[in-house]
């Protein structure tokens, strides 16, 4: 009897997709996360410590009586990563309720997302697009990877390929997740080895949904993009292959593990 999970397109819990039971497929994020943009990261997490710092001004002696300097570092900087988490977990509720909405599906919102659903309502509102495809799987097998595209519809007689994002600003290297998921093979889904048809794309996009409302942010995606993408590809590759073989045994005394004694100088 045929094994229906191996038939498709399928995707784990650490998001590694197969097509039809074959071997494993990066998505194209876990691809991305070779791209250095730790620029605006690394500023917001000053920021966060810092205001964790003043903050907690009064519990920091506390904090180092109880786990020494290290501890109290340790807490402090713990905070913008509590902070990055929590916007992370926002960011996917509310792409899962963006779906269910334009699946024409009935949501409950809880209170502290409902700024973010208010402006996707917007969004639906004024630009009244027509949904081709909503949280679909998408991959190339030529390419070796797959992901999962937030939407496809047609806004004023276009084709947008559309990234929801929930971040405080949006950033040039969507342009390569665009890309990847644009110049994908084919859509998948789970039980089915159909391939269905991605429909030509006319304009590639991110609609930005902050508690203050939305953007339709436009992005030029090119062939070069697409290139761009595929050398970001090649270096996961690499890491996840030879990478991980190329440094060998020191020969030679192992560093720091002493410190030779002073010579007299007769």
């Amino acid at each position: 009897m045929t094994d229906i999970t191996q038939i498709g397109l399928a995707r784990d819990e650490k998001h590694v997709y197969h097509w039809n039971g074959g071997e494993a497929l990066p998505s194209v994020t876990t691809i991305l996360g070779v791209v250095d943009k730790s620029g605006p990261l690394i500023g917001w997490a000053k920021r966060i410590t810092a205001e964790a710092a003043v903050d907690h001004r009064a519990q920091i002696e506390d904090w180092v009586g109880i786990g020494g300097r290290d501890g109290a570092v340790q807490f402090l900087t713990k905070a913008a990563t509590v902070q990055r988490d929590r916007a992370a977990n926002a960011g996917s509720e509310v792409h899962a309720f963006a779906e269910a909405i334009a699946r024409g599906q009935d949501v409950e919102v809880p209170d502290e997302l409902m700024p973010f659903v208010t402006a996707y309502r917007g969004f639906l509102n004024d630009f009244q697009p027509k949904f081709l495809a909503a949280e679909e799987m998408v991959c190339s097998l030529k390419h070796q990877y797959a992901g999962t595209l937030d939407a496809i519809c047609v806004i004023a007689n276009e084709t947008w390929m559309l990234d929801y994002k929930t971040s405080k600003g949006v950033y040039p290297e969507t342009a390569l997740q665009l890309a990847a998921y644009g110049r994908a093979e084919f859509i998948g889904k789970p039980g089915t080895p159909q391939k269905f048809r991605i429909p030509p794309i006319d304009q590639y996009g991110v609609l930005h949904l902050r508690p203050e409302g939305f953007e339709l942010v436009p992005y030029t995606v090119t062939p070069e993009t697409f290139r761009a993408f595929l050398a970001a590809r090649l270096l996961h590759g690499w890491r996840e292959g030879e990478g991980k073989g190329v440094i060998g045994q020191a020969i030679g005394p192992q560093l720091l593990k002493f410190q030779a004694p002073a010579k007299e100088i007769a």
